[in-house]
């Protein structure tokens, strides 16, 4: 069995030196790019877009905590009531739920000796 001195890559012979240089130089030509690119920053100046756009992102936003923040259930039923008001079929009122007590979520044995 007769050993290669270097990898076979597309039928020529290539050694670990030669691979290592070429890392070398892939690594430097990446580092050089990346300080060309460090130079070149883009800034953002205040306009009518980006103040509209600022709204905009915060209307949304808004909206958005609005939703997240009412129960799954409310907004279920929500629905539920739209589509039937659309459909023309009688809307049931579903029991309100009472609100838990503070009592019902005491914990008798919490590690805090409350």
């Amino acid at each position: 069995m007769v050993l290669e001195p270097g990898i076979q890559i597309a039928g020529q012979v290539v050694t670990s030196f030669q691979l290592l240089i070429t890392g070398a130089l892939l690594l430097g030509a990446a580092a050089i790019l990346m300080g060309y690119r460090r130079d070149l920053k883009a800034t953002l100046r205040q306009s009518a877009v980006t103040d509209r756009l600022a709204e905009d992102l915060g209307r949304i936003a808004n909206a958005l905590e609005r939703v997240a923040n009412q129960p799954a259930d409310f907004a279920i039923r929500e629905a539920a009531r739209r589509s039937a008001e659309k459909m023309g079929s009688p809307v049931e009122k579903a029991p309100e739920a009472e609100p838990a007590s503070e009592e019902a979520h005491r914990v008798a044995y919490s590690i805090f000796g409350r």
